[in-house]
């Protein structure tokens, strides 16, 4: 009976010290302590000058960051004989192209990965994960509200301009933060263009288009807009970021074609309405 006991005790004391584990590796995501800096390798965003800009010709702002971070992580035991890779495979990779509340953007990549030397990486009583302080350098693309980027725009509708920064993140300018003068012109069918479309279609899905072809196969605008002096609004637009939006690791931009704060009330889905 005492034999029982004693094995229900040492079990339990497992559990807790798993547990205790466990909880100090979440806690420590929200303790970790960040140091940046300017990734001096990496340059600004590739500046290509827009057709239409109601911000003037601003620099572009920089948003690569290279960022250190400290994490409390498990390591498996099929790990054991290399915790390095096993830190990149189980908690590091997966972070990439996804945003990291941690680092406060999105990791682009790993650049380097270290166990700390005097904690080591430690398994206690029975269980069969080592726990480790591990130090993470990242890359970071990390932008905030005001700072100015250009898109490629890839939609374009009565409600909204659809773009893509670097050609990776997406961003949208809704109509409220569109100026007022400018207008929607839808596009305008014919059987030719019928006929075009469902070619392209085809060769589509037969693998046969070629990526970034032109903004004409890539975008699936239903029209453009066009400003007040008449000039079509397409290929590369700059803007300011107006909101960061992020949900769990989804990251989204809102631009503005306006001062920060400034809104168009102006209804702008009825036909017509920017004719003025």
């Amino acid at each position: 009976m005492a034999d029982i006991e004693k094995k229900t005790k040492k079990r339990r004391r497992l559990s807790a010290s798993v547990e205790s584990q466990k909880k100090a590796a979440i806690d420590s995501l929200a303790k970790d302590t960040v140091s940046e800096s300017i990734l001096s390798e990496i340059p600004r965003q590739l500046e290509f000058p827009s057709k239409v800009s109601v911000l003037g010709n601003p620099a572009l702002s920089q948003c690569f960051f290279r960022a250190s971070t400290t994490l409390y992580l498990s390591i498996a035991p099929m790990y054991t004989l290399s915790p390095l890779q096993g830190v990149r495979a189980q908690h590091l990779d997966p972070l990439t192209m996804t945003y990291f509340a941690p680092v406060g953007g999105i990791v682009l990549a790993v650049l380097d990965v270290a166990v700390d030397e005097d904690s080591g990486a430690r398994i206690i009583n029975e269980s069969p994960f080592a726990f480790a302080w591990v130090t993470a350098e990242l890359l970071v693309w990390r932008p905030k509200r005001g700072d100015i980027l250009q898109g490629r725009i890839n939609m374009q509708s009565r409600s909204h301009i659809g773009l893509l920064v670097c050609d990776v993140f997406n961003a949208s300018i809704t109509r409220d933060r569109i100026p007022p003068k400018w207008k929607f012109v839808e596009n305008e069918y014919t059987g030719e263009d019928e006929v075009e479309e469902e070619e392209e279609e085809d060769r589509d899905a037969a693998g046969l288009l070629i990526e970034n072809e032109g903004a004409a196969q890539s975008s699936k605008s239903l029209g453009s807009w066009v400003d007040n002096k008449g000039i079509k609004i397409d290929e590369k637009l700059t803007f300011v970021i107006e909101a960061l939006e992020t949900s769990g690791r989804v990251f989204s931009v809102e631009g503005s074609l306006l001062k920060l704060g400034d809104v168009n009330s102006k209804d702008l889905t009825a036909p017509g309405a920017r004719d003025d």
